[in-house]
Parts: C-alpha cells; sequence; structure tokens
C-alpha cells in the first residue's frame, strides 16, 4: 500500500512538473537561477520536506530510546512481579500444609478457638 501511494504522489509531482514548465528566475543571495517553475517548487517542497525531518529525526529517535527502555522496565517489573506471586503460592502452600499438621495434631488455632465459642 505504501509503494502505491509513494508512486501516486511521484506520478502527481511529474504531472506538475511538466505542466508548469514557464521559465522562472530565482534570486539567492548573489547566486540566479533559471528554472521550470515546476522545478523550482517541487525543489521547494523537498528541500521544506528534508529540513522538517532532520528537525523531527532526534525527537523521534529519543522517543523511541524511552519507549525501549520503559518496555525493558516493565519486563523486569513483570519478572519480579511473577516472582512475587511464586514466593507468595509458597508460602500459602507452607502455610496451609502447617495448618493440615497443628489440625492432625490436635493444637487448636485462634480460628478455631474462636469458632466454638
Amino acid at each position: 500500500m505504501w509503494m502505491i501511494v509513494s508512486f501516486l504522489i511521484a506520478a502527481l509531482a511529474v504531472i506538475f512538473a511538466a505542466q508548469n514548465g514557464a521559465p522562472a528566475a530565482i534570486h539567492f543571495f548573489s547566486w540566479t537561477f533559471a528554472q521550470s517553475q515546476g522545478v523550482v517548487l517541487l525543489s521547494g517542497f523537498v528541500a521544506g520536506f528534508i529540513a522538517s525531518m532532520l528537525i523531527y529525526l532526534p525527537t523521534h529517535i529519543r522517543n523511541r530510546l524511552k519507549i525501549r527502555r520503559h518496555e525493558r522496565h516493565v519486563t523486569d517489573l513483570e519478572g519480579q512481579l511473577n516472582a512475587e506471586r511464586g514466593k507468595r503460592e509458597y508460602i500459602e502452600k507452607e502455610h496451609a500444609a502447617a495448618m493440615r499438621v497443628q489440625k492432625s495434631n490436635g493444637i487448636a488455632t485462634d480460628d478455631t478457638e474462636k469458632s466454638t465459642d
């Protein structure tokens, strides 16, 4: 899809340049250029596009690096969370086993004393 859109834009640019073939004189400081209007306008468009991309590029790179750093941080936190969940499950199993042992030995716990009152 991207290639089709690029081709259409390029074709429109060529048609624009061909239809605007009247000569135009460009004066920039001490330089003078003579070129067709279409080429001058397309050159200005391309120069503006390149300038805007050069201005935007550092921000884009900085944002991508931040995103990668945050993704690594999220991955680390998810690993820590999973480790803590594993510890909790282990503690709960140990606690349940200890409660079974206490009940089988006839040792009353706080929970069983309260329920008998």
